[in-house]
């Protein structure tokens, strides 16, 4: 089972760095290698050390023929235990870094120095058990082996139960679900392998340097495999590991995919647009020449003198109405145009109420008769280019009430704009009780140039606008919606903290 594990957690930690490069991964993949580490060293001083039953051996290398082939391995008690010694203190340590950096507690968000000092336990641990510092020290007092293994243990199961501590309070603090949903993968994965980790913790290195000493003692560690167990007690140890095995290493593959097929959401989506890119700019470029030359020519036909006032008349309409579908297209290509050529941002602080109230006059020019339910969680100063984010909220508000004309709400229908403060993020969400969109269609409304609409009318270059914009502001997009029902649009912005 122990040999099954640490194989399970060495494609984990793979498939961590493979998929996702941040901080975050690193640590989780540093809290695998460390498992990796410790589960190497007991395995191995298991199978050197012998004395145990039968079931116990298969229990912890699945075949005895692979337990006799890492028995024979040429590998000192030097190596083994500091292998142990390694993955022992190393573990905590990463486990309480990924908790400090998840934490929105503003003392550790703001001082780095809380987390520079939670090195120096692992570090001097490390240095302390480094096998000739150890046996140094431990030569001239014995008694010194116990109070060694005494506050080790004291402080692992200390940054094991802050670190759970922080995570588990960070998750009941989130209030909006996709959040606390995405979050309760890294809580239980967290706990999972802690438990798994705290199940062999106990494991002291020096147990594996002084093994020939005469006052060597078996206080923790494998030792209590030993011990004739019951069949009750041997089965609940293999459930426990089992359990914390498969939630740990399920969950964390769960969330490195998550984060990883967002991550190539972007880059498809990229993809596209760099495709249509190019020929949308000749478009573009011939489409509004010919426009112009269009113009010119209404231009004399309006100069024209007609002989019969019928034909005068209705030349005159036909003129208006050319002229405004003329307008209208050159309008519309000023605005392709401009979602396509790469814009400038520059990010300033601005408070919530004013990007949301600029957003609110544009969209009542447009749409003076509809209400809007306005409801912000808080004045909350955002860092961004109010021009553009504003542009982002108008053309998702426009989205809204047409999703709630075509789904012929009436005096029922609603458009909210809230604002929530969310972890590293505040949240701008704009919500309709429209016609929702089609499961089959979620992935494909941010490309460019898509439109469930009149094509007529619309380009299907607004979602990808809003998307690059909020792109541009260092943040993300998230849409949920129900067919039928409604959509709900998350501006997620990074959040803004004063000096």
């Amino acid at each position: 089972m122990l040999v099954l594990l640490l194989g399970a957690f060495l494609i984990a930690s793979c498939f961590v760095l493979y998929r996702k490069r941040s901080m975050e991964s690193f640590f989780l993949s540093g809290m695998c290698i460390s498992l990796i580490l410790q589960f190497c060293g007991i395995l191995i001083f298991v199978a050197k050390k012998g004395g145990y039953s039968r079931e116990m051996l298969e229990f912890l290398f699945v075949s005895m023929e692979l337990k006799t082939k890492i028995q024979y391995l040429v590998i000192p008690l030097n190596v083994i235990g500091y292998m142990i010694a390694l993955g022992r203190y190393l573990f905590p340590l990463f486990l309480l870094q990924i908790a400090m950096r998840y934490s929105m507690i503003s003392v550790i968000r703001r001082d780095p120095l809380i987390k520079k000092l939670t090195v120096i336990l692992p570090f001097v641990s490390l240095v302390v058990y480094y096998p000739g510092v150890y046996k140094m020290i431990t030569r001239q007092n014995p008694g010194l082996q116990d109070i060694l293994s005494e506050f080790s243990y004291f402080w692992i199961l200390m940054y094991i139960s802050i670190a759970l501590i922080l995570l588990i309070h960070e998750y009941f603090s989130i209030t909006m679900f996709f959040f606390r949903r995405q979050f309760s993968l890294i809580v239980v994965c967290m706990i999972a392998i802690s438990g798994l980790y705290l199940l062999y913790c106990g494991q002291d290195p020096g147990q594996v340097y002084r093994f020939y000493n005469a006052t060597y003692k078996w206080r923790r560690g494998i030792g209590y495999l030993q011990h004739v167990w019951d069949i009750k007690a041997y089965y609940l140890l293999m459930f426990v590991n089992i359990v914390c095995g498969i939630l740990g290493f399920i969950s964390l593959l769960r969330y490195t995919q998550e984060n990883y097929a967002n991550d190539m959401e972007e880059v498809v989506l990229e993809r596209k647009y760099n495709t249509a890119r190019v020929g949308t700019l000749v478009f573009v470029h011939s489409t509004k020449n010919q426009l112009l030359a269009n113009r010119v020519i209404f231009k004399r036909l309006g100069g024209m003198d007609m002989s019969k006032e019928e034909n005068i008349r209705k030349m005159q309409e036909y003129i208006t109405v050319l002229g405004d579908i003329n307008e209208s297209l050159l309008e519309r290509m000023e605005e392709l145009y401009r979602s396509v050529k790469s814009n400038s941002i520059f990010m300033v602080v601005c408070r919530m109420e004013e990007i949301v109230a600029n957003a609110l006059e544009r969209f009542h020019k447009k749409c003076p008769d509809i209400p809007v339910e306005v409801a912000l969680e808080s004045d909350a100063a955002v860092l961004a280019d109010k021009a553009h984010l504003c542009e982002a909220i108008y053309n998702l508000l426009v989205n809204a009430q047409d999703a709630v004309e075509a789904a012929e709400r009436g005096k029922e229908g609603r458009i909210s704009l809230l604002s929530h403060d969310e972890r590293l993020y505040t949240v701008i969400e704009i919500k309709d009780n429209g016609v929702g969109i089609p499961k089959a269609m979620m992935k494909k409304i941010f490309e460019p140039f898509y439109t469930s609409k009149n094509r007529n009318h619309n380009w299907g270059m607004g979602l990808y606008y809003v998307r690059a914009i909020v792109k541009g502001h260092l943040g993300s997009l998230r849409v949920e919606s129900k067919e039928g029902k409604g959509s709900s649009f998350y501006i997620l912005l990074p959040k803004y903290m004063s000096a």
